[in-house]
């Protein structure tokens, strides 16, 4: 089995007068995204663990997150969700997306939603499960192109493992015809 995993975090303020180039990510590419999640207690670092424990070929495109500030510079979303699609596109079984659900990107007002979008035009049948922070804002379009989507409880933020655990369970359940996860979803006024 075949599974790409990223992360690509950004909880934007869009009142901020802090640019978010591309640098402020300290993006990690391919093979560095995969040694540099390892390990860590993120919501990538329990979906390596559990594709490895099923011994799944793992693709990593990318691995980044930045401080809250401004809009993404278009440049650098472009570029980030590129990496991710590109190796969906590649093939593969399954899709592990340790997100944040509050990223708005200059060229991109729901960042989320949008990169789900473009991985459903290039892999429109592949499951697909998705970690959010609570403080996301989970989206239309996230819905209509994710299987699973499970976010953090906690506040601090010390459940970012067990969160992404769980979505990966879940999108192996799935994988395993052992369930058939339905998202419900209504945004309030």
């Amino acid at each position: 089995m075949k599974i790409v995993i990223a992360r690509m975090n950004h909880e934007t303020n869009t009142f901020s007068p802090i640019p978010t180039p591309l640098a402020a990510f300290d993006p990690q590419w391919d093979e560095a995204a995969r040694s540099n999640q390892k390990g860590a207690l993120t919501a990538m670092g329990a979906f390596l663990d559990i594709a490895e424990g099923i011994d799944a070929e793992i693709v990593t495109p990318l691995a980044a997150w930045a401080n809250p500030s401004a809009a993404v510079a278009a440049d650098a979303y472009t570029l980030m969700c590129d990496a991710i699609v590109r190796a969906v596109g590649q093939g593969c079984d399954a899709i592990m997306l340790d997100l944040h659900g509050a990223m708005v990107a200059e060229n991109a007002d729901d960042g989320e939603g949008a990169l789900l979008e473009r991985i459903r035009q290039v892999a429109p049948d592949t499951p697909m499960t998705v970690a959010l922070d609570l403080h996301g804002n989970v989206t239309r379009k996230m819905v209509q192109h994710a299987d699973i989507i499970v976010s953090f409880k906690t506040y601090p933020h010390i459940d970012m493992y067990e969160t992404g655990e769980h979505a990966a369970r879940l999108l192996l359940d799935l994988l395993a015809r052992r369930s058939r996860p339905v998202i419900g979803w209504r945004q309030l006024p």
